[in-house]
């Protein structure tokens, strides 16, 4: 028996070493063992060379010889991991790989990654990767991460990042980001953020923000920021910015500003050169307010509504300017 083996072993190995494979019945369909370009059925290599086109059952020993080439459709598995140009069906191993593109499920112990796009379920031990763009279910234990865009349900247990846009959900023990727009739910432990827009509800233990218009909810342990506007809610323990305007209501502990807000207002200081609304602070600073400011000390240069607060000042009132606990112009 022992000498079966061996010679079964020797007689593979030769084939795929030279290139030929034994195949049953015939050259095209059935079982082929060794290096058949094109085939259908149950095929076994040690090692791929020019391959063409599988359909069925890949197994390989070890990874391709030359560069990834060919097809698999169907089932790919590999002891250190599955390689070809596409891969349409299932891969697992060590690592699973395309030149190409990946759809349907890959299981990498080690990692998951194509040239191009990975699409379906996708589980990589360490790491999810994708040229273009990933897409569907995508699981990782330490990072994953597009060169194009992420969309789907993407989990990792350190990073989560896109460089074109990230749609759908993503959490990340560190962090989510992507240089593009970001729309859906997006959570990062440290923090997320978007180079473009974003559009959903985005935590950030430490902060988030996005670089364009920011919609949504959006809460940062330390703060929230956009580069043009905030519309919706905004919580920051310490800061919420907006480099346009802010539309909605706004929390921080210390600091809210922007050049314009429409909304409620609450924080130790409110700087803001164009308010209506409803505010609440220990300072307000505003060049113009229109409703209602409650504060220590309102500061207002051009008062369209009601102050209280212990000083109230209102820089268009002809003779009240200063006033204790309320003051009014309309």
């Amino acid at each position: 028996m022992r000498r079966l083996v061996v010679l079964f072993s020797s007689y593979f190995f030769v084939l795929t070493l030279s290139a030929q494979s034994l195949d049953i019945p015939t050259k095209h369909y059935g079982l082929s063992i060794g290096n058949s370009t094109r085939f259908t059925g149950l095929r076994i290599n040690f090692s791929d060379k020019d391959l063409q086109q599988i359909n069925g059952v890949n197994i390989t020993l070890w990874k391709a010889r030359s560069s990834k080439t060919g097809v698999i459709n169907g089932l790919a598995i590999g002891l250190v991991g599955p390689e070809a140009y596409d891969i349409n069906g299932v891969g697992f191993g060590l690592g699973v790989g395309a030149e190409n593109r990946l759809r349907g499920l890959s299981i990498g112990l080690l990692g998951v990654g194509a040239g191009e796009d990975v699409v379906g379920l996708n589980i990589g031990g360490l790491a999810v990767g994708a040229g273009n763009k990933l897409a569907g279910i995508n699981l990782a234990g330490l990072g994953l991460g597009s060169g194009g865009s992420v969309s789907g349900l993407s989990c990792a247990i350190l990073g989560v990042g896109a460089g074109e846009g990230l749609n759908g959900i993503a959490i990340a023990g560190l962090g989510v980001g992507t240089g593009g727009d970001l729309n859906g739910f997006a959570l990062g432990l440290l923090g997320a953020g978007a180079g473009g827009d974003i559009k959903g509800v985005v935590i950030g233990g430490l902060g988030c923000g996005g670089g364009g218009d920011a919609t949504g909810v959006l809460l940062g342990g330390l703060g929230v920021g956009a580069g043009k506007s905030i519309t919706g809610l905004a919580i920051g323990l310490v800061g919420v910015g907006a480099g346009k305007q802010i539309k909605g209501g706004a929390l921080a502990a210390a600091m809210i500003q922007t050049p314009a807000f429409t909304g409620i207002g609450a924080a130790g200081y409110l700087r803001i050169d164009h308010f209506k609304g409803l505010s609440m602070a220990g300072l307000t600073h505003f060049q113009s307010s229109r409703g209602l400011s409650i504060a220590l000390v309102n500061v207002a240069r051009e008062l369209h509504g009601v102050q209280v607060g212990s000083i109230n000042y209102a820089g268009n009132n002809k003779f009240f300017k200063y006033c204790p606990i309320i003051n009014t112009h309309f």
